[in-house]
């Protein structure tokens, strides 16, 4: 028999259910402990899940038997928990957004290497077979040369959504809005797929919801690594929610991905000929989570459970690390910094002066 992997959960919200469905999930995966500031969630989620509660989220972590934390706290509190828990020796499992700043980020990537801890960000859509297959095909040179990596990520999100909670819209705690909380999955795979981007040019507004701070639509013009362009729509003011939609153009091939479902593969011989279609009318899966912050599939939690435990046990790569975890923050920082002065900004120069 295995020996048991014990997780403590900081945070009793939506996203922790799902965290403890991947741990329950797996063998050895055990929800020892929740910690949440109030007593009821707390008491609610020991309940359903057998576990203990604790509204002091150090005294859970001193716990011995707690090998792992799963950060499932507004974004605003992920680096003082994830620092913390580093310091105690506990791995680290933290949903997105890693952080809401890049001073943050980097703080917690290097807490956990100067602790010798895991650190891993939950970036599910990274599991799915689909953008793998692009990814891969884009590093092949299966497309040829990357002519366009384009990213529409339309959710719709309704007045009560930002006012059950004090923290949601804020820049403070939320650290953003449409970009930051529903974009950054598709970003994340944006880059997964293309590579990063070099510059970028955005715009950002609120149209459609009252009492918020942040952006409800955003857009912004990229100019890849590689040499490729883009654009990039964030919206949570779009009804209903349309979700995820990546086009993918190079001189040899495009294809097209709406949430987890290839619609369209074309591939051509050479510049010369056209690219013929391999996959046509496939119907998308247009997931839910696109009009509902409360309702999406469990399985890459599952995956990236799995991943994480292996990871700690075995030293096996992790599906997202905190440096990767980085990628997508610096990409939404770089965008609102962009939105700030008006004018296109260079990623990179974000991190300057920031060692890893």
């Amino acid at each position: 028999m295995s020996e048991q992997f014990g997780f403590g959960i900081i945070g009793a919200g939506i996203i922790s259910e799902y965290h403890a469905k991947a741990i329950n999930a797996h063998p050895d995966g055990k929800v020892v402990a929740i910690a949440d500031i109030a007593k009821s969630n707390a008491d609610k989620f020991a309940q359903e899940h057998s576990c203990e509660a604790y509204t002091d989220w150090r005294e859970m972590i001193k716990r011995d038997d707690i090998e792992a934390v799963c950060v499932c706290s507004p974004s605003g509190l992920h680096a003082e928990h994830t620092v913390y828990a580093a310091q105690a020796g506990k791995h680290i499992l933290v949903e997105k957004s890693m952080a809401i700043n890049l001073r943050d980020a980097v703080n917690m990537i290097r807490a956990a290497r100067d602790n010798s801890v895991k650190l891993g960000v939950i970036f599910q859509k990274r599991t799915e077979e689909a953008p793998n297959k692009i990814k891969k095909a884009i590093e092949e040179g299966v497309f040829g040369r990357m002519v366009f990596g384009d990213a529409s990520i339309k959710y719709w999100r309704n007045q009560a959504y930002y006012d059950s909670a004090d923290w949601r819209g804020t820049w403070a705690q939320e650290g953003g809005g449409s970009t930051m909380t529903q974009g950054i999955h598709g970003i994340d795979l944006l880059l997964y797929m293309m590579g990063d981007v070099e510059k970028i040019y955005a715009k950002i507004d609120t149209v459609a919801h009252e009492r918020i701070e942040v952006e409800d639509v955003a857009l912004a013009l990229l100019t890849f690594k590689n040499g490729a362009y883009g654009c990039l729509e964030t919206a949570t003011a779009t009804n209903p929610g349309q979700g995820n939609v990546f086009h993918i153009n190079g001189t040899h091939g495009t294809a097209i991905l709406v949430e987890d479902t290839i619609t369209s593969w074309a591939v051509a011989d050479s510049r010369e000929t056209l690219a013929k279609e391999a996959i046509a009318g496939a119907e998308g899966k247009a997931g839910t989570a696109a009009s509902s912050s409360t309702v999406f599939p469990v399985e890459g939690h599952i995956i990236q459970v799995v991943n994480f435990i292996s990871a700690v046990r075995t030293g096996e790569e992790l599906i997202c690390s905190g440096e990767e975890g980085l990628r997508s923050l610096q990409l939404i920082m770089a965008l609102y910094e962009s939105a700030r002065r008006g004018k296109e900004v260079y990623v990179d120069e974000l991190l300057e002066g920031m060692e890893i």
